[in-house]
């Protein structure tokens, strides 16, 4: 059942004509995240939803499963109207919404979020922060500096399900880079793609300087890489790089794999 209601509130799948209200709801934010969105929903708004009361859209959340892992889910465009803050329904949403992820047999669920803090409007992202822990979100990560000068990433992280024992068996493939690109919504924060190979054929810690040279080029601040923690070779690659480790996720692919994140400054 993908939907729940209660009176006059309703969590219901996102229809085409909800856009303009939950770009509004979206805007009122953040200008960026708005546009970010508009683009995204016109890619398709399968496992969005909408927040309503007596049938107005006064909500968004989005529940997407995260690609090649077990069971993660990933909290997109979570925003309440202004209106409505602390008024209990940002918590009712959250809760409906892990019910529904339940329900689709998710395991794991994760959602990121800012401390940008307005010159006017101060920390706008707080009450948001406060309603993910208060149905039991916990903060795994956090990226300092991440979107821009003084605005940190964090991700909080909640279990769905019982965890069960597991056996990990390592993978022992090399790493090999692929692509270098912007992460949206930064200012200056970079991203390094790559994909596993055989023994003997991947990328040497001497390759990443000419990456170092381009990103600092492109006036970038900071490099990201982040990889499942049973790829074995990971740590002492990144480490012969230069990198630093920067926190995890924990039991993010599977129970007993984790996401490792490592970060290297210009």
């Amino acid at each position: 059942m993908l939907y729940r209601n209660d009176g006059a509130l309703e969590l219901r799948p996102m229809v085409v004509r909800d856009i303009p209200s939950a770009l509004n709801i979206i805007r009122a934010y953040d200008e960026d995240d708005a546009e970010e969105a508009q683009e995204s929903y016109g890619n398709g708004i399968a496992d969005q939803y909408c927040f309503c009361e007596n049938q107005a859209v006064i909500g968004v959340v989005g529940a997407k499963p995260i690609p090649d892992t077990d069971g993660s889910f990933g909290l997109s465009w979570t925003y309440l109207h202004p209106d409505h803050r602390r008024s209990g329904k940002g918590s009712r949403m959250l809760q409906w919404i892990l019910e529904i992820m339940r329900e689709r047999d998710g395991r794991k669920a994760f959602v990121q979020a800012s401390d940008y803090s307005d010159p006017v409007a101060g920390d706008i992202y707080r009450d948001a922060r406060d309603a993910y822990t208060q149905v039991g979100f916990v903060q795994e990560l956090r990226q300092p500096d991440y979107y821009a000068p003084g605005e940190s990433l964090l991700v909080y992280g909640l279990r769905l399900c019982e965890k069960e024992p597991v056996t990990v068996v390592l993978n022992l493939e090399d790493i090999k880079l692929t692509d270098v690109d912007e992460i949206p919504e930064t200012n200056g924060a970079y991203w390094l793609a790559w994909e596993l190979v055989p023994q003997g054929s991947g990328t040497k810690p001497q390759d990443f300087q000419r990456v170092y040279e381009q990103v600092r080029e492109w006036g970038g601040r900071s490099i990201y890489m982040a990889f499942p923690s049973d790829v074995a070779n990971a740590s002492s690659l990144l480490t012969a790089a230069r990198f630093k480790t920067a926190g995890r996720l924990i039991d993010y692919y599977e129970d007993g794999v984790d996401e490792v994140h490592y970060r290297y400054e210009i």
